[in-house]
């Protein structure tokens, strides 16, 4: 009895001594091979010779998901857009008929009692007749825009009531390579991917941004020469996260805080710092100043709240402690301000943090 013992005992031993030494082996042939699959620890893909390439299980299952969620997009959406034309006055027919070459603008509705957005460049004045081509083609009557100058987009009220209304996303959100739709009334529906959110500089002197403009854009996988101005970008959500304007698009954040003071039948005004700086996070060669915050370039003026106290040279890191990053720049943070707010501003200057509260103006 006890020699069976020991001899399943030997036989068991064996065995695991055999399948250790395979595994060691075939761990050696395959790291000669070139393929470096570590022994212990997590498989980096990025280190193999497989060109990042992934296969996934269910295809199928993944089309069929993007196809629901461009569904949604759809049924979401496309109630919200509108075209933009020079209003037609007549009793003929054949004369009160608008051309696809005739739009204006696209645009997408805001309130349900007629608030709509749009971009500013391809309307001709700020006041005179349009009409507004809406969802089961209504038409509606707008005679006056909003135009909000930093951003280039404007804000019209239309005679109309129950109006299906855009839903609002955060531009903050997106991520590069996140498939996102452009969606307008003509041509309905494009799915994209974001390439990069940032700046598009072509000489240095382009990198050189102002405290008091919004330089960033959301960059595509695609040509937006021939879009429609005023055309949405939104996610998967059907959110909206951006307008087209001048083939850029506008990220959302950027006046979805204006939303409210347009309402309320205010006139837009933005404080005004006077500063121009490098955003360290979106720029190589000068990391002696570090990779993130506000580089000041030149001293604000004298009609600007931060003169005297901001100077070249200084790195603007924090406001009201939120990092300026790669994520937000100095621009974008203080448009999340209103004239008359007192932030708080972290200033690197030399070897020494300062700290001071600015009234804004």
């Amino acid at each position: 009895m006890k020699t069976i013992r020991t001899e399943l005992l030997l036989i068991i031993g064996l065995t695991i001594i055999v399948g250790f030494v395979s595994g060691v082996l075939g761990y050696v042939f395959i790291a000669l091979g070139g393929n470096r699959i570590p022994l212990f620890g997590q498989i980096n893909i990025s280190d193999t010779g497989w060109n990042n390439q992934i296969v996934i299980d269910q295809p199928r299952s993944v089309v069929v998901e993007q196809d629901i969620q461009v569904q949604q997009v759809e049924n979401n959406v496309l109630p919200t857009l509108i075209n933009i034309y020079t209003a037609k006055k007549s009793s003929n027919p054949i004369n009160q008929v608008y051309l696809p070459a005739e739009i204006l603008a696209n645009g997408v509705v805001i309130t349900a009692d007629g608030w709509i957005m749009s971009a500013r460049k391809p309307i001709p004045t700020l006041n005179g007749n349009y009409e507004v081509i809406g969802y089961q083609s209504k038409k509606y009557e707008v005679s006056s825009f909003i135009e909000d100058k930093i951003t280039g987009i404007v804000f019209g009220k239309t005679n109309a009531n129950n109006l299906t209304v855009s839903k609002i996303g955060n531009s903050h959100d997106l991520r590069v390579g996140q498939t996102l739709a452009i969606v307008s009334k003509n041509n309905g529906i494009v799915l994209v991917n974001v390439e990069k959110i940032g700046y598009q500089p072509k000489v240095a002197s382009d990198l050189i941004l102002s405290s008091d403009e919004l330089n960033k854009e959301i960059i595509l996988n695609i040509d937006l020469t021939n879009e429609i101005d005023g055309s949405v970008l939104v996610n998967l959500k059907g959110e909206l996260v951006g307008i087209i304007s001048g083939s850029k698009i506008v990220p959302v954040n950027y006046f979805k805080g204006m939303i409210n003071t347009v309402l309320q039948g205010k006139a837009i005004n933005r404080s005004v710092l006077g500063i121009k700086y490098f955003d360290l996070a979106h720029i190589d060669g000068l990391i002696e100043y570090g990779d993130k915050g506000a580089l000041v370039y030149s001293a604000p003026q004298k009609t600007s709240p931060v003169y005297s106290q901001i100077l070249t040279g200084d790195v603007i890191k924090k406001i009201d402690d939120v990092e300026i990053n790669y994520s937000q720049s100095l621009s974008e943070l203080l448009n999340s301000y209103k004239i008359g707010d007192k932030p708080e501003f972290l200033i690197q200057r030399g070897s020494d943090e300062l700290r001071f509260e600015i009234t804004l103006k």
